[in-house]
């Protein structure tokens, strides 16, 4: 897992990468064309020396004399001229100038609104996504299009598209939805429901975490001497409280204590008093035994939740089946 600072360094870093490569191609081209035509690569020097005067000119604050205007003319004149060789000589219009992966943002991940503003280009937000679930801890990264039905007995299916069609739901709804506590038997898909959720709002961007409670627990109450697991430790804590929507499973399965406890408790208090953050947590734990585990405090924020029960009998373990 990795957290928002990183998933910004890491887009960037594909788009320096995609520059580079456009730049190496660019030249390329030009090469192989300067060499079949003579003129176009003659008509390219001119452009360059002109482009060079213009900038001095202005370096000198001429802009506006008739000397810079008379520069501009020509130099649009040699662009007309170099293009209409390259297509003369049988290559497309943007062969030399079109070396990108996305026509809209000329691989800048950047475009500007309707009203001039600068907005992301789709191209960057399908970048940043596919990071994010990359780097989502999911166990499962496929959307709702995996979710099968047929793999529970035909009187259960019922049930089980009542539960897809709830947690397609909160996809479609992200902003206004509650978060959810999913409980029920093991093995009968409730991390596999929760990571089939994860996986469609990571694709929209959304920045998403999956962690057991466990691996959670362990990870942050680290306070020995070994700096890596410090490190771990304080970009776990780092990304847990910084994630849109954060999968908490195995509720329960830890060994609990006053610290750990705490530490619960913080997280899931941060999630429930910020509209903004949404998590689902995921316990093979009852209702009445959740309230004995963790005490009236604590229940009373899993209870704040929308409570999801998978009250699906059993029929071996799903988690074969899926």
């Amino acid at each position: 897992m990795i957290d928002r600072a990183e998933i910004t360094a890491r887009t960037e870093r594909i788009y320096e990468e995609k520059r580079l490569e456009n730049m190496r191609l660019r030249e390329q081209r030009t090469a192989e064309v300067s060499e079949i035509l003579p003129e176009y690569a003659r008509l390219d020097r001119e452009i360059s020396e002109n482009g060079f005067k213009l900038v001095s000119l202005a370096a000198k604050g001429r802009r506006g004399t008739d000397e810079y205007r008379s520069a501009e003319e020509k130099l649009e004149e040699l662009g007309r001229k170099r293009d209409a060789v390259l297509t003369g000589g049988g290559f497309p219009a943007d062969y030399i100038d079109g070396c990108f992966s996305c026509s809209k943002c000329g691989d800048t991940g950047r475009i500007k609104d309707p009203d001039g503003l600068p907005m992301l280009c789709d191209c960057y937000r399908e970048i940043s996504s596919r990071i994010i679930l990359e780097e989502s801890g999911l166990p499962v990264k496929k959307g709702f299009e995996a979710f099968d039905a047929k793999v529970f007995a035909e009187s259960d299916r019922p049930e089980a598209e009542k539960l897809l069609r709830d947690s397609q739901e909160f996809v479609n709804d992200f902003d206004n939805a509650r978060s959810r506590l999913f409980f029920g038997k093991a093995g009968i898909g409730k991390t596999y429901l929760a990571s089939l959720i994860g996986t469609e709002l990571a694709k929209k961007g959304v920045y998403t975490v999956y962690v057991t409670v466990p691996h959670l627990m362990q990870t942050l109450l680290y306070y020995g001497d070994d700096d890596k697991m410090r490190e771990k430790r304080d970009r776990l804590y780092e990304i847990v409280h910084s994630a849109d929507l954060l999968i908490l499973d195995e509720l329960g399965t830890e060994r609990m204590t006053a610290a750990r406890q705490d530490m619960l408790e913080v997280i899931i208090d941060g999630i429930v008093n910020d509209p903004s953050r949404k998590c689902i947590v995921i316990s093979n734990l009852d209702t009445r035994e959740m309230m004995s585990a963790y005490g009236e405090r604590m229940f009373s924020r899993l209870a704040s939740m929308k409570i999801v029960k998978f009250n699906l009998p059993a029929t071996g373990d799903l988690r074969i089946k899926f």
